[in-house]
């Protein structure tokens, strides 16, 4: 594995790559939110041709000077793309690498094949997203109040770990563009897509549902979907050996 930069959108990009590396169809690796691209190297260690990238603002990778969004993030992966002029990829994404993935193809980004690995993209205002939203409202009433708005950053942390939403306490520099990444929704770009898709999820999934994959499957045309039990958001990790399998048998279909 080779390690690499590039300068991309005005950002110095850092990504590994195989030492036999060959710009035709290789396989493109993108992290999930708070992770890198080493975290997914259990699956493309044993690979001939592949791409693994920091994504900006991660692993290390620089940050941009303005919150980002996804069409931002889609715009950075058509760049990065270009650039190497790789030519038909197959793009894996994990978590919100795979809602990257996801914008980049249904605006006429070219790919071979996408394979979608437990990934973010359907919001639906429910649960922790809806309380997410009441909060950030209640807020802004709730430090008007004399003398409380010194320990806001305080309180706001106790909620955040109270709804189990850890991304957001550690975002950091990136909270803005944490923000901007979870308010969008894309049902409406999976009917956009027309490259072969996949999915692989973990059944217990609790940050990206395993329902959210059955709305992918419906949304997206062809796409296939296998599901791991006793995996969750990292069934690569939990599950290895099967996801391994599943993961080749995928790649290696017509």
């Amino acid at each position: 594995m080779l390690n690499k930069n590039l300068i991309v959108a005005n950002l110095k990009i850092n990504y590994y790559e195989s030492a036999n590396f060959n710009n035709n169809e290789p396989l493109v690796f993108l992290h999930g939110w708070g992770a890198e691209a080493s975290s997914l190297k259990s699956i493309f260690f044993n690979l001939n041709n592949y791409l693994a990238i920091d994504l900006p603002g991660f692993g290390k990778s620089e940050i941009p000077k303005e919150a980002w969004g996804l069409t931002d993030y889609s715009d950075f992966l058509k760049l990065f793309l270009e650039k190497l002029a790789i030519n038909n990829p197959i793009l894996i994404g994990h978590s919100f690498g795979g809602s990257i993935i996801i914008k980049y193809t249904s605006r006429g980004g070219l790919a071979k094949k996408i394979i979608l690995i437990d990934s973010a993209g359907i919001r639906e205002r429910g649960g922790r997203v809806r309380i997410y939203y009441y909060a950030a409202k209640i807020f802004k009433l709730f430090f008007l109040i004399p003398g409380l708005h010194l320990a806001k950053d305080y309180i706001r942390k106790l909620f955040y770990q109270a709804i189990d939403s850890s991304d957001y306490i550690e975002a950091g520099e990136l909270t803005e563009t944490y923000k901007k990444i979870i308010s969008e929704d894309l049902s409406h770009d999976l009917k956009k897509i027309k490259t072969k898709t996949a999915l692989i999820w973990g059944e217990d999934d609790k940050d990206t549902l395993l329902a959210h994959a059955l709305k992918m499957q419906k949304l997206i045309s062809g796409a296939k979907l296998e599901v791991l039990k006793n995996a969750g958001h990292l069934p690569f990790l939990d599950q290895p050996e099967n996801f391994n399998k599943i993961f080749f048998n995928l790649l290696n279909a017509d």
